[in-house]
């Protein structure tokens, strides 16, 4: 919902901008420099326009790194299994890192809507509090039972804790640099959720997916987590308004 658009600015820095940039992921980068060693771009600017003509009613821009390498889209399957290996190893430790850091408030970093492939095209929230949270997705779930597009006996959703969440981790979204080193770019749908959200988004990729079943071979599991999100597939696409 609304365009986004990368523009180089110079040889070290690119601007983001547009309807889907959002205040929360300058806020989770500006986390992510001061709390981890992960490595994503450096934010050194951010600013939201008002803009009646946007879903979400405005236009963000973030002046950011360039983060110089290969996208790992256009180079993982011209990859040895070793460096393959290596590579997943370093997205592993990654989420570790983030899961490693629970944050009080679910959604977004700083407030907002959330975004990604468990809150429909159309986004969900924002979330004042896990109540609010938990009955967003136990109605998704309730709508699915009554058609019989979810088995009966799947529990409602009960969250306990909330931790840094990329929700999008992809070879699209990986830069390999000359030393071989992993970087995460595009926290577009990042925040504070269930650590379960990132093996669940991994799990159900479509593509690439021996890198994704290599990343989950290396990071913890939530078995009975991931089946209530696959079991809310229908009010998320077919019934995402309801």
């Amino acid at each position: 919902l609304g365009g986004t658009t990368v523009v180089r600015l110079s040889k070290t820095l690119i601007m983001k901008g547009g309807g889907s940039v959002m205040a929360s992921e300058a806020e989770i980068l500006r986390l992510i420099a001061s709390r981890t060693t992960i490595r994503a771009p450096r934010v050194y600017r951010s600013f939201q326009v008002k803009d009646d003509t946007q879903y979400f009613g405005t236009t963000g821009y973030i002046v950011m790194d360039f983060i110089p390498g290969q996208p790992l889209d256009e180079s993982w399957n011209s990859l040895s299994r070793d460096t393959q290996g290596k590579i997943a190893a370093q997205v592993a430790e990654i989420i570790q890192e983030m899961q490693s850091i629970e944050l009080p408030q679910p959604g977004p970093t700083g407030g907002g809507p959330s975004r990604g492939r468990f809150f429909t095209d159309y986004s969900a929230g924002p979330f004042m509090d896990t109540a609010e949270m938990e009955a967003w997705f136990n109605h998704k779930l309730d709508i699915c039972k009554s058609v019989h597009q979810a088995p009966k006996d799947i529990p409602p959703f009960h969250f306990t804790k909330f931790v840094l969440t990329h929700n999008d981790i992809s070879p699209r979204n990986l830069i390999l640099d000359q030393h071989e080193k992993v970087w995460l770019i595009d926290w577009a749908y990042s925040g504070a959720y269930p650590p379960v959200f990132e093996s669940a988004a991994l799990s159900i990729q479509p593509f690439f997916t021996d890198f994704n079943e290599a990343v989950l071979s290396l990071i913890p599991r939530y078995p009975e987590e991931e089946m209530q999100l696959d079991s809310i597939a229908y009010g998320l696409t077919t019934a995402a308004l309801a």
